[in-house]
């Protein structure tokens, strides 16, 4: 099979607007491969599986109040999609605004979300915006 580079970038610009923006979980249930693996900035922030997905991404909706991500980088290349992309949000457990930045990594498979690699600041967020708060 043929890997299409424009359409796997406009997958991705999509879903970020889908699932962050708009907070459609639907979307979810078909794009993402039923047995995904996101590898997150920590040790243990790896998920599998879309159910595990879905409530990671429900996790973000419940913590942070006015959640707005913007893509500001896009770069498709074979089966691989980077973002670079921008958090505005309001901390709902302190209050406090947020502002983050982060980098994902996605492996598309047969036109669905198979893997990905995601990186922040953790430090910038947690320690110096949050005053130390963690999940």
């Amino acid at each position: 099979m043929s890997v299409n580079a424009t359409a796997n970038e406009a997958l991705m610009r999509r879903y970020y607007d889908e699932v962050f923006n708009r907070r459609n979980l639907d979307f979810l249930r078909e794009h993402l491969h039923p047995d995904v693996v996101g590898h997150g900035p920590g040790i243990d922030d790896t998920v599998r599986g879309a159910a595990q997905v879905a409530a990671f991404s429900a996790y973000v909706y419940d913590v942070y109040d006015d959640y707005r991500l913007s893509v500001d980088d896009v770069v498709a290349q074979g089966d691989r999609v980077m973002v670079r992309g921008s958090v505005s949000a309001t901390h709902k457990p302190t209050g406090l605004p947020v502002r983050f930045f982060g980098i994902t990594v996605y492996r598309i498979e047969d036109g669905l979300i198979r893997e990905y690699w995601r990186a922040y600041d953790r430090h910038d967020l947690y320690d110096r915006q949050l005053g130390g708060w963690r999940p």
